[in-house]
């Protein structure tokens, strides 16, 4: 399995990749965890799909974390479909 873990700060927090693909909708943006399961949100852009995929992502890692079990990562993560970027998202818990 990866360690999903960038690097521990000067204040030991934990740091996780929250890799998300994004694309175009007709509501606006559609924004999908790649390497956790069932995490989408659609809004209407990008930097609102992101500012809510977020606190989604970090909420259920940081569950698993604080409970010391394992986090079901995706590996390896979902890939991108053609209409899809991906954008890459260092997370802080």
């Amino acid at each position: 399995m990866a360690d999903h873990n960038l690097q521990i700060t000067s204040q030991d927090v934990p740091t996780f990749n929250c890799l998300v693909h994004v694309a175009k909708v007709p509501e606006g943006v559609r924004a999908r965890v790649a390497n956790l399961e069932g995490i989408e949100i659609t809004a209407t852009d990008e930097r609102t799909a992101l500012s809510k995929i977020v606190p989604a992502f970090k909420s259920f890692v940081k569950q698993h974390h604080e409970e010391k079990t394992a986090i079901p990562w995706i590996e390896p993560p979902l890939e991108a479909k053609d209409d899809e970027q991906t954008r890459f998202i260092p997370v802080h818990l």
